[in-house]
């Protein structure tokens, strides 16, 4: 706050606001806000692919695996049935020979890929046991199929 010493008829100090800090900042502020706006605005174009309008699946070559999980514990290779989970003592169960016929089959194809499909149903610990017994196998790359 300044002070101006009074001259005539009003004799004394008479308070006066100093101006140029408060500018000083109010330009400071319009600097930021000018800097700031354009990049708040900033947006990106982006082109998405259309979808296809065929959603049917593609059909299994024989090279392919594709192993099916369903929630009745059946293991199926290519929908064909392949093993099948039994349960023994205690809460496991028992993949059977399920391991030997797969690693007999994968004997049969160069790329050891598997993919793996699971039933909504199906039991979580039953399925990653399978899973296990696949990789146990000589499974080199295990695919899970999604649903769209």
């Amino acid at each position: 706050m300044g002070m101006q010493v009074g001259t005539g008829a009003k004799k004394g100090v008479q308070p006066a606001v100093n101006m140029t800090p408060l500018i000083d900042i109010v330009l400071v502020l319009l600097i930021i806000f000018m800097v700031l706006t354009p990049q708040l605005l900033k947006q990106l174009a982006v082109n998405v692919p259309k979808k296809a309008e065929a959603d049917a699946p593609a059909d299994v070559t024989s090279d392919q695996l594709i192993i099916t999980y369903t929630a009745d514990r059946k293991i199926l290779l290519n929908n064909e049935p392949f093993g099948q989970l039994s349960p023994v003592a205690g809460a496991r169960y028992d993949t059977g020979d399920f391991g030997g016929k797969l690693k007999a089959e994968l004997g049969k194809h160069r790329q050891k890929i598997v993919f793996f499909n699971v039933e909504d149903d199906a039991s979580y610990g039953e399925a990653v046991r399978v899973m296990d017994v696949c990789r146990g196998a000589g499974v080199k790359t295990l695919g899970i199929m999604t649903k769209d």
